[in-house]
C-alpha cells in the first residue's frame, strides 16, 4: 500500500491526473480496498478506478463500496462526497449501498462529529430524487436526539430544511422548533424556521397572509442572528425583509442607513458563502442573494417613483421597476408571481396612476420590448394603471406624443444598472478564480489546508468575514513563496536580491518586504506598509479590510533560521501586534542561511504555530514564512556539482598514485635488503662451525 501512496504522491506532485498506467493497471489498486479506504489519498484512487472504467464494470464498483463501507474521516468522506457530486449518479445499486453505509456512520454517536456531519451530507447527495430515501433521510433527522453533539445537531437542521423545502413535512417542522432549546444549535434551527416562513409567504394568495409570514419570518433571522455573531445570512434577510415591509407601509426613514447595513453583511456572507458552496448550501446562497437583490432594487426604485419623469428610463423600467413588479419570477426565479407581487404591486401601481408621465414612458418603452421578459409584467401594470385612471385603451395624450422621440433617445442612451455591471464583475472574477484554482499545486493546497486547520479554533477565526480574509492573504502569501521558488533575475528583475553571489553584501529585509507589498497590491487586500500606531509600534505590513487588521512582521535571519529560533527570536513582536485586533499574524523572513544556495523544498519552508505565547491565557496564531536567499539556479548546481565531481575524481587519482608510488618504493626497499641479506660472507668459528657476518 505505501508503494501505491508513494506513486499517487508523485504522479500528483508532477501536476497530472492520475491514470491505470501509472500503476501498472487496476488490478493492484483493486486488491486493496481496505487499504486505501486508510490511505491519504483514497478519494483519488476512487475517482482513478471508477471513471477509469465504465460505469457498469462490477469490479470498479465493489471496489469503490468497500472503500466506503471502511471510510471513516471527514476530509476523505467530503472529498468522495464533492467527487460524486460533480459526475454523473453511479449505478443505482452503488449509490444505494453509499447512502445505507453513509446514513448509518451518521447515526454512529461513538465516531466524531465532523465525520459524521460529512456522512450525513454524503447520504444527503446520494439521497437524489428516490423518494424512499428521502423519506428514511427525513425520518434520520427527526428522531435526533437533542442530547447530541450540537455541532451534529446544526448540520442535521440544515439537511432537515433541505429536505423540508423539497417536501414539506410537519415533523422536521416540530425537530427544528424542539433545538431551539439547544444553544449551539439553536441559530441554525431559528434561520431554517424563518426559511419556512419565507417559503409559505411567497406561496400566499393574499397580502396580508404573505406580510404576516414575512414578519415572522424576519423575527426567527433576527433571533439567529442574535444567537450567533457569524449569520451574516440572517442579517441580509432580516433587512431585506425589513425594507420590504417599508416599502409597503411607505416608510421611508433610513434606508440609506439599513442599506449600507445590507450591502456590509451581504459581503461577508458572500465571502463565506464563496468558501463553503456545495449542492447542501447552493439553495440558501441563491436565496440570500435574491432577498439581497431585491431590497437593493426597492432601494433604488423608492425615490425614482416619486419622480414625475425618468431620465435614465431603460435602467430604471427594467432593473427597478418591472424586476420589483415580478420578483418572484424575474429575482428568485421561480417561474410564476407569487405572495411577493401581493406587497410590491399596489404601492407600483399606485405610484404610476399618479404620475402619468410614467405611465406614457412605459408604454414607450413596451413599444420597443415587446418580447422582453417583462413584457407580459409591463403589459398589465400599464392595464391596471389605466384603469386606475379611468382611461383603459386610450391613445397617450398630446404631451407625450410631442415627447416620443425624446422619450426614444433616453431609452437608447440608457446606462447599464449597476446591478449589472456588479453581476458581470462578479461572474468574471468568479471564472478567474476557477482557472486559478485548476494550477494551484498539491503543495500548495497541502499549505493552505495545514494553516487552516492549524488557526481554526482560534477566537473570532470561527467569523465567515474573519476567516475569509486571514484564509485569503495566507493563500496569497504562500503563492507569493511559490512564485520565489520559481522566479529567477532573468525573468522578473525584481527577485535578483535573492541571488546575491558570494562576496556581496547580503540584502535587508526592506528588498523583501518592498517584493511582497508589490506583490499584494495587485490582489486589492487593503495593504499598506510601515503603519504607525499599531500594537504600540509600527508594523511592517498591514492588511485592513472592514475593521479586520492583519499584520505581516519582515525580518532577515543569517546565522540560524530555523523555525524554533525564528518564532523564539521575533515571534513576540509579532504577537504584540496583534493586541488589539484578531490574534492571528504572520512572520515573513528572509532568510540567509541557505545551505550552499540550495533551497529546501516548499512544503519545509512555512510553519504555522498557536499557543499562548505570552501565557496570558489567550491563545494566539502565527504564521512564520522563510523566503530563501543566497541561492543558485540549477544550472548553477550542476556546474558546481559537476566541479565537485570532477575535484574528487582529481583527488582520487592523485591519492591512488601516491599509493602506488609508497607502494613501488616499499617494494623495492625491501628487494634491496633480501641482496644485501644474501651477499653476507660465511664466517668460520674456531669451533668449525660457521655464522653470517654483520
Amino acid at each position: 500500500m505505501d508503494a501505491l501512496d508513494a506513486k499517487m504522491e508523485a504522479v500528483l506532485t508532477a501536476g497530472r491526473k492520475p491514470s491505470a498506467a501509472d500503476f501498472g493497471g487496476l488490478d493492484p489498486i483493486l486488491g486493496e480496498a481496505m487499504a486505501i479506504a486508510r490511505s491519504h489519498y483514497a478519494p483519488e484512487f476512487v475517482s482513478l478506478v471508477v471513471d477509469g472504467s465504465d460505469d457498469v464494470n462490477d469490479a470498479a464498483m465493489a471496489f469503490a463500496g468497500k472503500v466506503v463501507e471502511h471510510l471513516d474521516n471527514d476530509f476523505a468522506i467530503n472529498a468522495v462526497v464533492d467527487w460524486a457530486a460533480g459526475r454523473r449518479p453511479l449505478p443505482e445499486p452503488t449509490e444505494r449501498q453509499f447512502f445505507r453505509r453513509w446514513l448509518a456512520l451518521a447515526g454512529d454517536r461513538d465516531a466524531a462529529a465532523s465525520v459524521r456531519t460529512a456522512a450525513l451530507r454524503g447520504a444527503l447527495l446520494m439521497k437524489r430524487q428516490d423518494s424512499r430515501r428521502a423519506l428514511q433521510l427525513a425520518g434520520f433527522v427527526v428522531a435526533s436526539e437533542l442530547d447530541d453533539e450540537p455541532d451534529f445537531l446544526a448540520h442535521a437542521a440544515r439537511v432537515g430544511g433541505f429536505l423540508h423545502a423539497e417536501s414539506p413535512n410537519p415533523g422536521i417542522v416540530s425537530f427544528l422548533e424542539d433545538l431551539l432549546n439547544v444553544a449551539d444549535a439553536a441559530d441554525e434551527a431559528s434561520f431554517e424556521l424563518g426559511l419556512d416562513q419565507v417559503g409559505s409567504a411567497l406561496r400566499a394568495v393574499e397580502g396580508a397572509q404573505v406580510l404576516a409570514r414575512l414578519r415572522q419570518a424576519r423575527s426567527r433571522f433576527e433571533a439567529a442572528s442574535a444567537r450567533r455573531e457569524a449569520r451574516a445570512d440572517a442579517r441580509v434577510l432580516s433587512l431585506a425583509i425589513g425594507l420590504l415591509d417599508d416599502f409597503y407601509e411607505k416608510r421611508s426613514d433610513g434606508w440609506a442607513e439599513r442599506l449600507q447595513d445590507l450591502s456590509r453583511e451581504a459581503f461577508a456572507y458572500s465571502a463565506y458563502s464563496g468558501q463553503e458552496d456545495d449542492f447542501l448550501n447552493g439553495a440558501k446562497t441563491a436565496e440570500v442573494a435574491a432577498w439581497g437583490a431585491l431590497a437593493v432594487r426597492l432601494g433604488s426604485l423608492t425615490p425614482n417613483l416619486g419622480k414625475p419623469a425618468w431620465w435614465d428610463a431603460a435602467r430604471i423600467i427594467e432593473g427597478e421597476l418591472l424586476a420589483v413588479y415580478s420578483a418572484s419570477r424575474t429575482i428568485f426565479r421561480r417561474g410564476e408571481d407569487g405572495g411577493l407581487e401581493w406587497v410590491v404591486r399596489p404601492r407600483i401601481e399606485e405610484y404610476v396612476s399618479l404620475q402619468r408621465q410614467q405611465l406614457y414612458v412605459l408604454r414607450d418603452w413596451l413599444g420597443a420590448n415587446p418580447l422582453s421578459e417583462h413584457g407580459a409584467a409591463a403589459t398589465e401594470l400599464i392595464v391596471r394603471a389605466e384603469a386606475a385612471l379611468g382611461m383603459e385603451g386610450s391613445s397617450d395624450p398630446q404631451p407625450a406624443a410631442a415627447e416620443g422621440s425624446s422619450v426614444a433617445a433616453i431609452l437608447e442612451q440608457g446606462e447599464l444598472p449597476i446591478e449589472l455591471q456588479a453581476r458581470v464583475v462578479r461572474e468574471t472574477l468568479a471564472d478567474v478564480n476557477a482557472f486559478e484554482f485548476r494550477q494551484v499545486s498539491p503543495p500548495l493546497m497541502e499549505a493552505v489546508t495545514a494553516v487552516h486547520l492549524t488557526f481554526k479554533g482560534l477566537r473570532y477565526y470561527e467569523q465567515p468575514k474573519v476567516r475569509a480574509i486571514v484564509r485569503s492573504l495566507v493563500y496569497k502569501t504562500l503563492l507569493f513563496l511559490e512564485d520565489r521558488l520559481d522566479l529567477t533575475a532573468g525573468v522578473d528583475p525584481a527577485v535578483a536580491y535573492l541571488f546575491v553571489e558570494e562576496g556581496q553584501p547580503n540584502p535587508h529585509e526592506k528588498a523583501l518586504q518592498q517584493d511582497y507589498m508589490a506583490s499584494l497590491r495587485r490582489s486589492r487586500f487593503g495593504t499598506v506598509d510601515e503603519v504607525r500606531g499599531v500594537g504600540g509600534g509600527r508594523a511592517d505590513v498591514a492588511h485592513q479590510v472592514d475593521g479586520i487588521r492583519f499584520v505581516t512582521e519582515v525580518k532577515r535571519e543569517e546565522t540560524d533560521a530555523s523555525f524554533a529560533n525564528l518564532l523564539a527570536s521575533y515571534g513576540d513582536q509579532t504577537a504584540l501586534y496583534q493586541n488589539t485586533n484578531i490574534p492571528v499574524g504572520m512572520l515573513l523572513v528572509l532568510d540567509l542561511t541557505t545551505s550552499e544556495g540550495l533551497p529546501g523544498h516548499f512544503r519545509t519552508l512555512y510553519h504555522p504555530k498557536v499557543g499562548e505565547l505570552f501565557g496570558d491565557g489567550l491563545l494566539r496564531g502565527v504564521l512564520v514564512v522563510r523566503v530563501p536567499a543566497r541561492k543558485i539556479p540549477p544550472s548553477a548546481a550542476t556546474e558546481r556539482a559537476k566541479r565537485a565531481i570532477s575535484a574528487a575524481r582529481a583527488e582520487k587519482r592523485r591519492q591512488e598514485r601516491a599509493e602506488k608510488k609508497a607502494a613501488d618504493g616499499a617494494a623495492g626497499a625491501k628487494g634491496q635488503g633480501r641482496k644485501r641479506q644474501a651477499a653476507k660472507p660465511i664466517l668460520k668459528r674456531p669451533d668449525g662451525g660457521s655464522e653470517e657476518s654483520d
